[in-house]
């Protein structure tokens, strides 16, 4: 992929319309799609109809990038960021072993614009 060995495993795009999730509910309730971090986070976020779009698209364009995996969660790929505020995965349960098992990791780039979330993400071998 960038000439030091990798190789990709999988891409995924998503493009969410922040209007489509300003009444859905059930994606606020902690362990249903998002970890009660997340949905802590989005709480707490300047914007946080932005932020919970935000998450929504990255697990979207994850379930895109991957192959098809047994026994896996929504809350099993949490969205995180680190010291300088990038997003990233965090992986958990099943997903996590099967990630680990094969040495892949994934690679995750949102963007915000005129009412819109994309995000990418790139699965390749680490």
């Amino acid at each position: 992929m960038d000439g030091a060995g990798r190789v990709l495993m999988g891409l995924g795009h998503d493009l969410q319309a922040l209007y489509e999730l300003k009444d859905v509910e059930h994606l606020w309730t902690p362990g249903v799609f998002f970890t009660e971090q997340e949905t802590e986070r989005f709480r707490q976020s300047v914007a946080p109809i932005e932020s919970l779009a935000a998450g929504f698209s990255c697990k979207e364009a994850l379930f895109k990038a991957l192959p098809a995996i047994e026994g896996w969660h929504w809350t099993d790929a949490e969205v995180v960021h680190d010291e300088r505020h990038a997003p990233r995965f965090r992986f958990h349960g099943p997903l996590h072993e099967h990630l680990e098992q094969r040495g892949w990791q994934a690679l995750l780039s949102i963007s915000h614009s005129g009412g819109f979330v994309s995000t990418v993400v790139i699965v390749s071998t680490s």
